[in-house]
C-alpha cells in the first residue's frame, strides 16, 4: 500500500478501516508534507459519470464547512483504474478514538455522553446552517479527540451515495447504517436536517445504554422498528438516567419530523438544561459543611547563615562569560523565536518551544549543558521540518538512506562526546550538533504520524539524562569536598 500514490501526490501508508462506502487509509501529502486521511470510495460510484460528478459536487460543498468539530476536507479527485475511475476523498487526519471504539468499554457517564452529544450538535448546527445534512450520524463517524471535543467525519458522502443508489436502482433504497436511519430515510421521503436529529437520539441512547434504541436479527427488522415501534426507554436499561435527559431522547426519536426539535441548537439547549436540572440537587447535597480552621503550627525561624554566599559561589562559574554560555543563551532566544514564528504547524510545538526556551534560561545559571539540551531541541526540529531531506521528496534512494543513517551515527557520537565532556557545563557544542543531526535523521526515516512523538520523547529523555548527570556530578563534588575536610556549604 505504501507504493500507491493517488493523483501523483497522496501516498497511501496504512489501511485504517473499511466500510460500506469504501476504505480509509492514512496517507502522506507529498506536496504539503502532512499526514492526511484518504477515503477510496466504493466501486458503486466508479461506473456512473453522473454519480461521480454528484459526489464531487457534494464533497466540494462539504469542504466549505469551517468548524472545530468538523473534519476538514482537503481535496477530492479520481484515480484511473482498469475497472473505471476510483473517486477518492482527502480529509484531515484526526487522532483519537471513535465513539464506537469508546463504547467497547461500556456506556459513558451521563455527563460525558451529554457533552459529546452537545459537541456533535454544534457541528450539525453549523452544517445545517450551510444547507448540508450529514445523513449518516453514528458512533463510528465521530472521533473523540479530547474529554469534551469531537470531530464529525464524512460530511457529504452519505448524500452522494443515497442519490447514486436512487439513480442506479431507481428505488430510492436507504443507504446507511440501519440502527441510525430516520423513518423518512427508510421510506425514501424528502429529507431535511431533522433526519440528523433523529440519528442524534439514537446516538445518545447508545452512549448511555451501550446499545441503539432498535435492534433485530436483520436490517429489515431494525428498519421496521424505526417505522412502527416505540423505542425502549433508557431508564429501563439504566435506571439512574435523569428523566429530563430521557425526555430529550424520546423527543428526538419522534417518527414524524414535526415531533422532533426544530433544529440542532434547540436540541443542544434542551440537553444542557436537562443536565443542569439533574446535577443541581447533587451539588447541593454534596456541598461540604463549613469547618473551623485547624490550628497551624508556628513557622520555624528563618536562619540566614552563609547560604546566600554559598549559592552565589555555586553559580559563579556558570555566570562567567564563555562560548558555551553564549551558545546556550542563543539557543534559548532562538527557541522562543521559533515558537512565535510557527515554523512547525502543530498544536503542541509552540508551547513546547516556549517551555524549552524558558527552561533553558532558568537552568542556564546552573548548567550551560542542560540549557543547551532543552533549548536547542525545538530549534533543530524547526530547521529539520523545513529541510529538503524528506522521504516524501527523495524516496528510499540508497544515497539518501546513507545520508540519514550517517547523520544518525553522527548524532550518537555527538551525544557520547557531550556526556564525556569534563568540567562544569562543558559539551554544549556537541549537544547542539547532536540535535541538528538527530532531528534531520528522524525527519527522513519516520512518517508524519510518528516524527513529533519521537522528537518529544527524545527531548524528554535527553533532558532527564542531563539533569541526572548534573545531579550526580554535584553529589560527587560535595562528597569529595567532605572527604578533604572543607565545609560543604562553601562548595
Amino acid at each position: 500500500m505504501g507504493d500507491m500514490v493517488l493523483g501523483g501526490r497522496y501516498e497511501l501508508v496504512e489501511k485504517l478501516g473499511q466500510g460500506g462506502m469504501g476504505t480509509v487509509h492514512r496517507g502522506v501529502d507529498r506536496r504539503l508534507r502532512r499526514t492526511v486521511a484518504v477515503k477510496l470510495l466504493s466501486s458503486v460510484l466508479a461506473h456512473d459519470p453522473q454519480s461521480r460528478a454528484r459526489f464531487q459536487r457534494e464533497a466540494h460543498a462539504a469542504a466549505a464547512l469551517n468548524h472545530p468539530a468538523v473534519a476538514t476536507i482537503h481535496d477530492v479527485g479520481e484515480e484511473p483504474h482498469p475497472d473505471g475511475p476510483r473517486p477518492y476523498l482527502v480529509m484531515e487526519y484526526v487522532q483519537g478514538a471513535t465513539l464506537a471504539e469508546v463504547l467497547h468499554d461500556g456506556p459513558l457517564s451521563v455527563v460525558d455522553a451529554v457533552n459529546a452529544a452537545c459537541a456533535v450538535l454544534d457541528a450539525l448546527r453549523h452544517s445545517h446552517e450551510c444547507g448540508i445534512v450529514h445523513r449518516d450520524i453514528k458512533p463510528s463517524n465521530i472521533m473523540l479527540t479530547g474529554p469534551d471535543t469531537v470531530k464529525v467525519l464524512d460530511f457529504g458522502i452519505a448524500k452522494a451515495f443515497t442519490e447514486t443508489a436512487t439513480r442506479i436502482t431507481g428505488s430510492g433504497a436507504a443507504i446507511g447504517t440501519p440502527a441510525y436511519l430516520s423513518p423518512e430515510q427508510i421510506n425514501g421521503s424528502e429529507i431535511d436536517h431533522r433526519a440528523d436529529l433523529y440519528a442524534m437520539g439514537c446516538l445518545l441512547h447508545e452512549l448511555l445504554t451501550g446499545q441503539p434504541p432498535f435492534r433485530g436479527e436483520s436490517s429489515f427488522a431494525i428498519m421496521h422498528q424505526h417505522l412502527f415501534a416505540a423505542p425502549e426507554p433508557v431508564s429501563r436499561l439504566r435506571p439512574r438516567i435523569p428523566p429530563a435527559v430521557e425526555a430529550v431522547i424520546l423527543r428526538a426519536l419522534g417518527k414524524d419530523p414535526k415531533e422532533r426539535y426544530a433544529d440542532a441548537g434547540q436540541m443542544r439547549a434542551a440537553l444542557v438544561d436537562a443536565l443542569t436540572q439533574a446535577s443541581l440537587p447533587t451539588l447541593q447535597a454534596t456541598a461540604p459543611a463549613p469547618t473551623a480552621p485547624a490550628p497551624t503550627a508556628p513557622a520555624p525561624p528563618v536562619t540566614r547563615t552563609g547560604g546566600r554566599t554559598a549559592l552565589r559561589d555555586r553559580f559563579r562559574p556558570s555566570l562567567r562569560p564563555s562560548a558555551d554560555s553564549a551558545l546556550a543563551l542563543l539557543g534559548c532566544l532562538l527557541a522562543l523565536l521559533c515558537a512565535r514564528g510557527r515554523l512547525v504547524d502543530t498544536a503542541h510545538f509552540g508551547w513546547v518551544a516556549v517551555a524549552a526556551g524558558v527552561a533553558g534560561l532558568v537552568t542556564l545559571p546552573w548548567s550551560t549543558r542542560l540549557a543547551c539540551v532543552v533549548s536547542w531541541g525545538p530549534v533543530a526540529e524547526a530547521v529539520a521540518v523545513n529541510s529538503e531531506l524528506r522521504r516524501a521528496y527523495a524516496g528510499w534512494h540508497h544515497s539518501y538512506v546513507a545520508i540519514a543513517a550517517l547523520l544518525a551515527l553522527a548524532a550518537a557520537c555527538c551525544l557520547v562526546s557531550a556526556a564525556r565532556g569534563q568540567g562544569h557545563g562543558r559539551g554544549a557544542g556537541a549537544l547542539v550538533a547532536f540535535w541538528f543531526s538527530a532531528t534531520a535523521s528522524i525527519w527522513y526515516f519516520l512518517d508524519d504520524l510518528h516524527k513529533l512523538f519521537v522528537f518529544y520523547l527524545l527531548l524528554t529523555l535527553v533532558a532527564v539524562a542531563a539533569v541526572s548527570w548534573e545531579a550526580i556530578g554535584l553529589v560527587r563534588h560535595r562528597a569529595g569536598q567532605a572527604d578533604t575536610g572543607r565545609p560543604v556549604d562553601e562548595a
